[in-house]
């Protein structure tokens, strides 16, 4: 049988069923016969590893290393065989650390015409940042007409920062939509905890991408356990000739997924194929017109693609503007012209495809690759829908982080089985009996009383009293108690095993990379420091493994956006309720989205302490008015931690600045408010002296006029006075004369009463 490759380089015509299904055949024997070392040849290995990451290994292989004959076992009376899932606790707890691991997709247009786009906005912008700078200098009101619009940078420090984090072309921000349209379609979470475990177990990660026969996307997890593969040395497998999946089937599937490519008579040869074969019968059942019993065999199906190059002829021609003009022409009439230098061949890269039921000649679904993935930069190359990539790969073997710990899982359970055996062969506490003292126990001095051996340990056993005497028969004195006991329990063997068991769980904390702090048993008064450093290691040590998975991810999702250029613009409807209608008819309708190229990156998003740490930052600066509620939300729900940092920078920056122009302000208002009030005060200072001026001038004139008025009231008061004064002589002198006149009268009555009296009184005497 021919299990050679077939030739690449003859006419594609000629690459029909026939060369297909010897290439598919070719790949096979390579993998499963001829080379030992082939990648298949190993694959059953993982079907090992699997049960050692489930603990769910075979226990025969440690009843050999025991010496137990397993035809004669009767070791379950003392030995519980169950394996003890150690392991599976570590890989549930490593799966967690590796499901932190969360990314951004970033798309970023790299063709030329959207790295001019990006050049002209952002020179605009900077055109008009330095325009405003310079109407700041000429005055206000003309950098009031240039202030920037809404979404549009303030000054240069703003604009670096929208250039490097913030800003997104269109077309990019459209492509990231759709390709998180595109994983929510596949549910690809759960593709990715697949792909992890993968990662984890086998050392190795894959995923498909391809389109369905509805024109939509699908991406799936690919098992390493199904895969076949040319030979390999590169971590990404990229240098495969062909990759492939070998999917056990049922005859009704087969029905079901190759249509009516197959007759009734054609299936059923492929039954007769598989007799005595996964389960099958031994000979083909009875089958009627109303069932076919032969539609739960099962089969083997190998889903394979594969490299292949086609000579590609075209024709150079001039049109009737002189324009060159180069078609696709007809091999066969190139070479009736072969001297003719209007015909050119160049090599083209194609990937074939074909599905093949393994050990027949059946082949369906072959030919070319659907939808074959090409970059603008360079058309004559494409890729396999595959995306392999193993984070050890040392000369094709490659290694997983359960096969490191099979080792040890074989050493623990060893010493766990001798534990066992240990605690099952322990004995209880016991006693040593001295036949010869319990016999020399008289309880007379005669000996005629004494007690027999029996008695006495009944009596002990039952009383714990124990009569004995220091001294036989003869008077000697005895060293030696009758009943001595005997410490029993497990002995230093049994922890001695135990230790063992714990030495190697402390092993494959190493090899795994955990530690107390990251398993959750740190002391009690470790430093913060110190388990930040051991939490970080167990980051370290699974870091090859996240970073295997993103490098796979990212080449599928470069792939998803090739394939959704091509699937919007053959069928817009496809994505229209996932993506929308305005969106669907920008990317479908965009005349030179078949020329952009975009690249695709995975961002790590931040985790939850990363966070904390920014929001304890940014609230500590919140009461100084340097950071808003608005920041904090924008940190809280931030993806892109260093964007958050340079944000938060910038806005505090500018609030700081912000607020020293307003205690400028402020202080500047000060002054003028100080200069109007002393302004204010000097005015009021010359009001009042001009106010007391012209009051000192109404004082000096009333002060005038009074002394006027009162030099011509004292020329009339002295007149008056002259006049009074006359007046008053007048009277004066009359008054004076009508006085003496009056006092002669006074004068002369008192004289008159005198001579009276004295004359009443010398009478009186006589």
């Amino acid at each position: 049988m021919n299990y050679r490759f077939p030739d690449h380089l003859i006419d594609p015509s000629r690459k029909d069923e026939k060369w297909i299904l010897q290439y598919c055949k070719a790949a096979w024997y390579h993998n499963s016969g001829a080379n030992i070392g082939s990648y298949w040849n190993n694959a059953y290995r993982y079907q090992y590893i699997s049960d050692y990451a489930q603990g769910k290994q075979s226990i025969n292989q440690y009843k050999e290393q025991l010496g137990i004959d397993s035809r004669s076992d009767e070791s379950w009376v003392n030995i519980n065989w169950e394996v003890l899932p150690i392991l599976p606790k570590f890989l549930d707890m490593a799966l967690a650390r590796l499901k932190r691991f969360e990314y951004n997709v970033v798309a970023t247009p790299i063709d030329p015409l959207s790295r001019l786009e990006l050049d002209d906005f952002f020179k605009k912008q900077k055109a008009k940042i330095e325009l405003r700078q310079e109407a700041e200098n000429i005055g206000p009101d003309i950098a009031d007409m240039l202030k920037p619009e809404q979404g549009e940078p303030e000054d240069m420090e703003e604009l670096n920062i929208m250039r490097a984090y913030t800003y997104k072309h269109q077309l990019a921000s459209e492509v990231e939509m759709a390709l998180e349209a595109i994983l929510e379609d596949n549910m690809f979470e759960d593709e990715r905890i697949n792909a992890l475990e993968s990662a984890l177990f086998f050392g190795i990660i894959g995923y498909k991408e391809e389109v369905g026969e509805d024109g939509k996307i699908y991406c799936r997890t690919v098992d390493p356990r199904q895969l076949l593969m040319s030979p390999t040395v590169r971590k990404d497998f990229k240098d495969t000739e062909y990759i492939g999946e070998v999917q056990h089937l049922t005859i009704s599937d087969l029905r079901r997924i190759s249509g009516n490519q197959f007759t009734e008579e054609q299936l059923e040869d492929i039954a007769q194929s598989y007799i005595d074969q996964f389960g099958n019968p031994s000979r083909m059942p009875r089958t009627n017109i109303y069932s076919r019993a032969y539609d739960d065999f099962k089969i083997r199906v190998l889903d394979i693609e594969f490299d292949s190059t086609n000579m590609m002829t075209y024709e150079r021609s001039i049109d009737k503007r002189g324009n060159l003009q180069i078609a696709r022409a007809n091999i066969n009439k190139a070479k009736k012209k072969k001297d003719n230098g209007d015909y050119v061949q160049a090599p083209v890269g194609v990937v074939y495809r074909a599905k093949w039921i393994i050990g027949t000649d059946y082949i369906f679904d072959f030919g070319v690759l659907r939808d074959m993935k090409r970059k603008n930069s360079d058309l004559r190359k494409t890729t396999k829908s595959y995306h392999i990539r193993a984070y050890s790969n040392h000369g094709g073997r490659i290694l997983g982080k359960v096969e490191q710990c099979i080792p040890v899982i074989d050493a623990t359970m060893m010493a766990w089985y001798r534990l066992q055996q240990a605690v099952a062969e322990a004995r209880p506490k016991g006693f040593s009996i001295d036949l010869d003292a319990l016999e020399d126990i008289p309880l007379g001095r005669g000996g005629s009383d004494s007690l027999t051996p029996y008695e006495t340990l009944e009596l002990f056993l039952q009383k714990g009293v124990m009569p004995y005497r220091t001294r036989d028969l003869d008077g000697n004195r005895m060293h030696y108690m009758p009943i001595n006991e005997i410490e029993g329990g497990l002995g230093n063997q049994a922890a001695q095993y135990y230790g063992v068991i714990q030495q190697n769980i402390q092993l494959l904390r190493d090899i795994l990379g955990f530690s107390e702090v990251s398993e959750g048993n740190a002391p009690e008064r470790m430093l913060t420091t110190v388990a930040k450093l051991s939490d970080q290691a167990t980051e370290d040590s699974l870091s090859p493994i996240a970073n295997a998975e993103k490098m796979a991810f990212e080449s599928m999702m470069n792939s998803l956006v090739q394939r959704l250029q091509g699937v919007i613009r053959a069928n817009p409807k496809s994505y229209q309720n996932a993506l929308g209608l305005n969106s669907v008819k920008f990317i479908s309708l965009s005349p030179e989205l078949s020329m952009r190229d975009m690249a695709i990156k995975l961002e790590n998003k931040p985790d939850a302490q990363e966070k904390e740490i920014l929001l304890q930052y940014a609230t500590k600066y919140m009461d100084a008015g340097l950071v808003s509620m608005e920041d904090l939300v924008m940190i809280r729900n931030t993806q892109n931690l260093k964007q958050a940092e340079m944000l938060l920078a910038y806005r505090m920056k500018k609030r700081r600045e912000e607020q020293q122009q307003q205690a400028q302000q402020q202080a500047q208002m000060n002054g003028q408010i100080q200069q109007q009030a002393a302004m204010m005060a000097e005015q009021a200072k010359q009001q009042t002296m001009q106010l007391e001026y012209q009051l000192k001038l109404e004082l000096l004139k009333v002060e005038k006029e009074y002394d006027m008025q009162i030099a011509a009231m004292g020329g009339r008061t002295k007149l008056e006075s002259e006049i009074l004064r006359a007046g008053s002589s007048l009277e004066n002198t009359t008054t004076k004369a009508e006085s003496d006149e009056y006092k002669a009268e006074i004068l002369a009555a008192a004289s008159r009463q005198r001579e009276a009296s004295k004359a009443a009184d010398d009478i009186q005497r006589k």
